[in-house]
């Protein structure tokens, strides 16, 4: 017997509630932002991943966003999984990367993740196929009562919220406050972890992407870090302000004759290298973008070169974005998990990220803005 509709009509939370009450064991699939698959076995949640795509893994992806596996490990662990069709968690612990009891938190947190998501859906339509032949030789490190899933996500949902006023953008400045006499109170997990990853200054991607735990985890613990006054803030606007130098630094004057042979230099050798230079390294009628604006063929100057790069970079950024997204559900957290994912390569983002590109998710991560900052 199983059962479907839209959220419209019941919530999701009391979908959930209903196969916990009735002890059902079964399938419960979910398509709204995404899709998901949620196993339940006698009530309790066993899995929420689907054997039957072997491309969207929730657990690899939700390791990989996190740091758990690195880009060695994960060409490992793919080719190993490529020859044996052995699965995600039995290479974890027959390599020795976890053990069971660490692989069954990390299990545990993606299943609330994963949940907490598809909850949070404005729209979404669910279909529950009931029966015990489904759930057997799923592969779960964890059995979750449902009050305790569903608690858990609202609160997550009540509080990101808040959270995310307190850390608008990932790339503000995260660093210890430094201050050697003063004695550092106790620390939980969460935050003891955040806290000695911020030896060296990061920006706030860089903490999540490296944080070993979910998005909502690491957040809370900054926030906790921060209360504490632990915890050094610096927005991305924020400059540092220059210091006034010293009178006596200030170099004496020049003669007026250097600065003038100075740009007679500058400007023969522009000159040059519009001429000779760039037809030689440009493919015969590539355009370029001269300084009034206009569209000219290559050969007729230097200016313009450096915004045709960058637009071939946004490009090809983009329509990674968009590869992702059609086979994941959704956009990554950060673009160093396309490298990660080989959708480009890593000098590919480390180029966009020198040509000052910032990319930002928007709307649940189903939306994006890919901008180019000044300098």
């Amino acid at each position: 017997m199983g059962f479907e509709g839209d959220v419209k009509d019941f919530g999701l939370s009391e979908i959930f509630q209903l196969i916990s009450v009735q002890q059902k064991s079964g399938m419960l699939l979910v398509s709204g932002e995404g899709n998901i698959a949620v196993f339940f076995s006698e009530g309790m949640i066993i899995s929420t991943r689907d054997r039957r795509n072997r491309s969207m893994d929730p657990l690899k992806e939700y390791m990989i966003r996190y740091g758990f596996l690195s880009k060695k490990v994960l060409d490992k662990i793919n080719r190993i999984q490529d020859e044996s069709k052995l699965d995600l968690t039995d290479i974890l612990i027959s390599e020795k990367y976890f053990s069971e009891d660490e692989l069954m938190i990390i299990f545990r947190d993606q299943i609330y993740e994963t949940i907490q998501e598809a909850i949070n859906w404005p729209r979404s339509h669910y279909k529950f196929i009931s029966g015990k032949n489904l759930v057997q030789g799923v592969k779960s490190f964890a059995s979750i009562k449902v009050d305790a899933v569903l608690m858990e996500s609202m609160r997550r949902i009540d509080e990101f919220p808040r959270l995310l006023e307190q850390f608008p953008s990932i790339d503000m400045i995260l660093e210890r406050k430094s201050d050697p006499g003063r004695e550092i109170p106790e620390l939980s997990g969460n935050q003891e972890f955040i806290y000695e990853l911020l030896r060296d200054r990061m920006n706030l991607g860089q903490v999540i992407s490296n944080g070993k735990m979910a998005r909502f985890s690491v957040y809370d613990a900054l926030s906790k870090l921060l209360e504490a006054d632990l915890l050094q803030v610096t927005m991305p606007s924020e400059k540092p302000q220059p210091v006034a130098r010293e009178r006596s630094e200030i170099p004496p004057e020049r003669s007026p004759l250097v600065p003038i042979l100075a740009i007679a230099a500058v400007l023969i050798i522009s000159f040059l290298a519009g001429e000779y230079l760039i037809p030689a390294v440009l493919q015969p009628g590539w355009p370029v973008i001269t300084g009034d604006g206009k569209e000219a063929l290559a050969g007729s100057g230097l200016e313009g070169i450096t915004r045709i790069r960058a637009g071939q970079l946004e490009k090809k950024i983009t329509t990674a974005l968009e590869e992702y997204r059609a086979s994941r559900g959704s956009y990554p957290l950060t673009i160093e998990i396309l490298s990660l994912k080989g959708f480009v390569n890593e000098d590919t983002v480390k180029e966009a990220k020198d040509f000052g590109y910032r990319y930002r998710l928007r709307n649940n991560s189903q939306s994006f803005t890919l901008e180019r900052g000044a300098g």
